[in-house]
């Protein structure tokens, strides 16, 4: 290598973190602060919050629901995200979680026998006193219940942030007074009874929410039709009653107010099962979201679909997002102060034909049933397939050695098709699979159909014949797929099979815990392969580092950047293991203090990615600053623990993963330590890098292991991607080498015969 090349080599390598710093924090110095467009209006909007608990798209339909029906025409619309703690929200659920502005619940064991309930509650009667304040019953207890779990809810903050600023607000119904209560459980002005809301009401104070009741609940699980119809029925009569309230209140909505409607929970108040009987509670799913009027800032809502910050995501706003919407529409300087929700916002416009629109949101919502019913097959499928195809393979050229030459090829193009899933799982969402009327049939359809083409490609081109080569490929489609999908909105990740979920509400942007170990798996292999092909084709060590260092520096940029991956946790875990990887590249010998060193300055970078983002106002943070501001709030101690907690509890959730996740981190060491085991040590002769490649993935799989609430799923992600890459390499050598040795069989008597 020249002088000058290896001088920009080693400066390259000895800036590589502070490039990550530049290349990552750019956007956050040159983001805008606090600017948001908006004008401010002369006379502040009021606003009210309608609730309806189990209201979803499939309700609103132009027979039983016309007026909503033709508000997803002519205003703003969503779906409804009211994940709270409970994987099923129960009204309850959803009004505290408006009064907190983060998740909140009901008692999970109310009755106290040991296990959770099976049932939702209904909202309790507030009290009203001789001063006519109103007392919510059992209030100490909701307060008590929030101290079980890790979310850092206070209840009453909605209330109480808005009597600091002398905004007064009026509760209807037992719902909203939970959500409008004060901190001690008090709210000042109460009314009972939706039916009589009218314009003089609405108007004594900005802030109005309504608690409208509820759906009947759905015939339980295993009912016969009849009482399938009879339930739906009963439901769709139920629904026209709200519809007609609904018309009422938009009737006697005064001049310059805004009407939000939502669906506030999965369920309403259900029965107490009987013993073995099959719970009355909706399942987790979308809700409605609609707007119609002034917006905060006096503008008009329109047929847009809404969104929030807090998911990015056109068309999808959150339970969480309400407290900061209500608080930002009574002029509040930092409305998403002690709340994790954002105010609400338009986005592109939605068709102005309701039906289209309601149809959208409606495949929207089949997408996120089809990923709660699929996803876990998928990741099962992935990893189950795993064992038995390469255990099937391993125990043929153990009683098979004749046809051993076959085997190989077999688990060599195997496993590049295994490896190509992930990233067709992904690429599916260019296909509109959801609006079919087969949709789970037509997305594992184009599935396979595109892992069949990656693999096809993979091992067609000249990179076929480097034992490397098509694992590389494979990865590098990957990474590239999902580097570009994560700077552009992350919309091939939104309700795939291993991408995010409204639903599950874990993640809207960015790169989620699954997406990140399937990106770095394939970006350490890419990196990799690379690296060794520039090495076999006579480039130095030197310079075969610097690529590595480039690719490890737009991979951690689209990891960590607040505007593409914004992975909290990544950023942990993709430093150390590109750290190690390039140190592989570069030949100098990996010790201890250099992994320990690679760790310090993840942590450095993460700190100070924080420290940046939590200066921005809070309406403009991402998790960076969240959780930057729980450190200096002192409750980043709580957040560690409940995700320590929530890392543990997937041992527990996934034996499968747990038992198996150690014991092949335990046989992958094995291998490329032990000197001298067949496929690995000829596929190393070939692929010198690769065990370091090795030694990078399982950095980075315990790193995101303890950097991440996912857990045993992040090693496991990892691996299920990263072994087959790596398994197709050593299938390649180990076949190459006993076609050799089959030939200097050959070639041996044929010499003799000679002489």
């Amino acid at each position: 290598m020249r002088p000058g090349a290896c001088a920009l080599a080693r400066l390259v390598g000895r800036s590589w973190l502070a490039l990550v710093l530049a290349a990552v924090l750019v956007p956050l110095v040159a983001a805008p602060v606090g600017a948001t467009g908006e004008a401010e209006s002369q006379e502040r909007p009021g606003v009210v919050l309608v609730g309806v608990a189990g209201l979803a798209w499939e309700d609103v339909t132009p027979e039983d629901m016309p007026t909503l029906h033709a508000m997803a025409g002519t205003d703003a619309a969503a779906s409804l995200t009211v994940r709270t703690i409970r994987s099923r929200t129960c009204a309850v659920d959803g009004w505290l979680t408006v009064s907190s502005g983060r998740r909140s619940s009901d008692l999970i064991d109310s009755d106290q026998d040991g296990s959770a309930d099976r049932y939702c509650r209904p909202s309790p009667i507030p009290e009203v006193g001789e001063d006519g304040v109103a007392t919510v019953p059992g209030w100490s207890d909701y307060l008590d219940e929030q101290e079980n779990h890790a979310y850092n809810a206070t209840l009453g903050l909605l209330a109480e942030r808005l009597g600091e600023v002398g905004v007064c607000t009026t509760a209807v119904g037992p719902g909203a007074a939970l959500a409008l209560a004060d901190p001690d459980g008090r709210v000042a002005n109460y009314q009972p009874n939706p039916g009589e809301v009218d314009g003089d009401m609405i108007s004594r104070c900005p802030v109005t929410v309504i608690d409208f009741g509820a759906l009947p609940p759905p015939a339980r699980a295993g009912s016969d039709e009849a009482t399938r119809q009879t339930a739906l029925e009963q439901r769709r009569q139920v629904a026209g009653g709200m519809d007609e309230l609904i018309h009422m209140l938009i009737e006697e909505l005064p001049e310059n107010t805004a009407l939000l409607v939502t669906g506030i929970s999965d369920s309403g108040p259900t029965a107490i099962p009987l013993h073995n009987d099959p719970t009355h509670v909706a399942g987790s799913a979308l809700r409605v979201a609609v707007a119609t009027g002034p917006m905060s800032d006096g503008a008009q809502y329109g047929a847009r679909w809404l969104t929030s910050t807090s998911t990015r995501w056109s068309g999808i706003v959150q339970l969480t997002d309400l407290a900061s919407t209500l608080m930002e529409y009574a002029g509040l300087d930092e409305p998403t102060a002690g709340t994790v929700g954002r105010p609400w916002r338009v986005a592109g416009a939605h068709p102005a034909d309701a039906g289209s629109t309601v149809d959208q949101l409606l495949s929207t919502n089949q997408a996120a049933q089809i990923y709660r019913t699929q996803s876990g097959p998928f990741f099962q499928l992935l990893g189950v397939g795993q064992l038995l195809f390469f255990g099937a393979a391993l125990l043929l050229l153990w009683r098979r050695p004749a046809i051993r030459g076959s085997v190989l090829r077999v688990v060599h193009f195997g496993a590049i098709g295994i490896a190509s899933f992930p990233v067709s799982s992904y690429l599916a969402n260019l296909f509109p699979w959801a609006r079919s009327n087969h949709p789970a049939l037509l997305l594992w359809a184009i599935i396979l159909t595109l892992s069949v083409t990656i693999t096809t490609v993979a091992l067609s081109g000249p990179w076929r014949r480097r034992v490397y080569g098509p694992a590389g490929i494979v990865g590098g489609v990957t990474a590239f797929v999902m580097a570009a999908d994560v700077t552009t909105g992350s919309n091939l990740q939104q309700l795939s099979l291993l991408g995010l979920s409204p639903v599950v509400a874990g993640r809207f942007y960015g790169l989620g815990n699954i997406p990140f170990a399937i990106f770095i798996a394939a970006c350490i292999v890419a990196a990799g392969a690379l690296a060794q092909w520039l090495i076999d084709r006579g480039w130095s060590r030197r310079a075969a580092g610097v690529v590595v260092t480039g690719i490890a520096l737009l991979a951690t940029m689209a990891v960590g950047a607040p505007q593409a991956g914004a992975d909290v946790g990544g950023i942990l875990a993709a430093i150390p293991a590109f750290a190690v990887l390039v140190i592989g590249v570069l030949g100098v010998r990996l010790t201890i203090v250099k992994l320990a060193g690679a760790g310090v300055a993840a942590l450095a970078v993460f700190l100070l990615i924080a420290w940046l983002d939590w200066l921005r106002p809070a309406g403009s943070r991402t998790h960076f600053g969240g959780f930057f501001d729980d450190l200096a709030t002192g409750e980043a101690l709580t957040v560690v623990w409940r995700k320590f907690g929530a890392s543990l509890g997937t041992l527990d959730r996934l034996p499968f993963y747990a038992w198996l996740v150690p014991l092949a981190y335990i046989v992958i060491i094995w291998l490329v330590r032990r000197p001298g085991v067949g496929g690995a040590q000829d596929a190393m002769r070939r692929w010198p890098i690769m065990d370091y490649v090795v030694w990078a993935a399982l950095i980075a799989g315990a790193a995101g292991f303890a950097a991440n609430d996912s857990g045993i799923i992040i090693p496991g992600l990892l691996l299920t991607v990263g072994i087959p890459l790596v398994v197709s390499a050593v299938a390649a050598a180990r076949r190459d080498q006993y076609q050799n040795d089959a030939l200097e069989s050959s070639a041996v008597p044929t010499a003799q015969a000679g002489r």
